[in-house]
């Protein structure tokens, strides 16, 4: 018969079993913590160095900030913010801000010595201002709400004044391509840029949605860049031409021009703030059809670019205006605003999507309608690269 075991001596040995676990855990737990105390500055520093690294990786094949001055202790990282030169700060912060073990990142002018101890120098090939044939990115920002800056873009419209259709759409081609870059004096870069584009608008109003104008640009320029200024001069062509289902279904029968001409305009930008560009400048039509097309033109705007993101660094609210002031069409002001949301991702570049609601308000940007006020609200998305 099987041996019938007496209760207390059950009891006696769950005891001794609940002992032994609970000597077992304390040991373990003093193991560990005498483990963290001896070692707890050397993890540290491993982390920080890891952190270290990696930073510099993002920022020398990522930005191509080969001179970037970058300092990690427990976690933070602080960057020279002038040792970055010309690379979106915003972008760096998100960017490093996604490195694991990283606590937080400051950009801070001038010297990075801080109270904080300055880690382990890092490895870096001098900083050499080579020519460079087909440079990543451009030194010259684009102007987002120029309705004629050459980009990928498609916007409804809806015209509420003028003599253009009521429902137009606008589809647009174009980039800018940057050829040759090189070092400059006060410590700048200068680089040959060419810019290509076609602008048209079709009539949605139809059932064959016609062709309303196109435009046709395409220009060389020569930019600089130093710091948070920079400028281009360009020398560009444009020609415009009416749709031909335009053409034969107006009435009373539009009265078409020749709308043509070459341009040399200068342009300069100065960044007031991470968030904060001012722009302007002015032109000359050198050679233009009709001959009688008065020379003169003129440009300034404003761009805010929200310094805080949405949905973990991939949204950024954006908002920019335009003003455009011309002596062919008697010096009257052309207003182009428009703000929404850009998609971003801060790892590769500037390239980037923009959904943005646009008003515009005064002489018409579509070809021959030039010397017609026009006014339209709309929405529209944006491809830059």
């Amino acid at each position: 018969m099987a041996e019938i075991l007496d209760p207390k001596e059950i009891m006696r040995v769950d005891e001794l079993a609940t002992s032994s676990m609970w000597r077992i855990a304390t040991q373990v737990t003093v193991y560990v913590f005498c483990l963290l105390l001896g070692l707890v500055s050397e993890t540290i520093a491993v982390d920080d160095s890891y952190i270290a690294g990696y930073a510099a990786a993002v920022l020398r094949h990522e930005f191509n900030a080969v001179g970037a001055s970058l300092q990690v202790q427990e976690g933070v990282v602080i960057v020279n913010a002038e040792s970055l030169g010309t690379v979106d700060r915003t972008k760096v912060m998100t960017a490093l801000e996604s490195i694991p073990g990283v606590v937080r990142v400051e950009i801070r002018e001038g010297e990075t010595h801080t109270d904080v101890r300055e880690a382990s120098p890092i490895p870096q090939e001098p900083t050499k201002p080579e020519s460079k044939f087909l440079p990543r990115d451009l030194l010259f920002a684009p102007f987002h709400a120029d309705p004629r800056w050459p980009h990928f873009s498609g916007a409804y419209r809806r015209i509420t004044s003028g003599q253009e259709p009521t429902k137009t759409f606008a589809a647009n081609f174009g980039e800018t391509f940057a050829l040759y870059r090189n070092a400059a004096p006060l410590g700048g870069q200068w680089e040959i840029v060419i810019q290509a584009g076609v602008f048209s608008t079709f009539n949605v109003g139809t059932s064959s949605k016609d062709l309303q104008n196109a435009d046709y640009t395409v220009g060389l320029l020569t930019s600089y860049r130093t710091g948070p200024f920079s400028g281009f001069l360009r020398l560009h062509h444009q020609s415009s031409h009416l749709g031909d289902e335009f053409i034969l279904n107006s009435q009373p029968p539009v009265n078409r021009i020749n709308l043509s001409f070459e341009e040399l305009d200068l342009k300069l930008s100065y960044e007031l703030f991470a968030w904060l560009r001012l722009y302007g400048g002015g032109g000359m039509l050198v050679d233009q059809d009709p001959e009688d097309l008065k020379q003169g033109t003129s440009e300034f705007g404003v761009e805010l670019t929200s310094p805080w993101t949405l949905w973990g660094g991939k949204i950024r609210p954006v908002s920019y205006a335009d003003f455009q002031a011309n002596a062919r069409s008697n010096w009257r002001v052309a207003s182009s605003v428009m703000a929404g949301l850009q998609f971003e991702n801060a790892r590769i570049g500037d390239r980037k999507l923009q959904v943005l609601a646009e008003y515009f308000n005064g002489p018409s940007p579509n070809g021959q309608f030039y010397s017609q006020n026009t006014t339209w609200f709309g929405l529209g998305v944006h491809l830059y690269y």
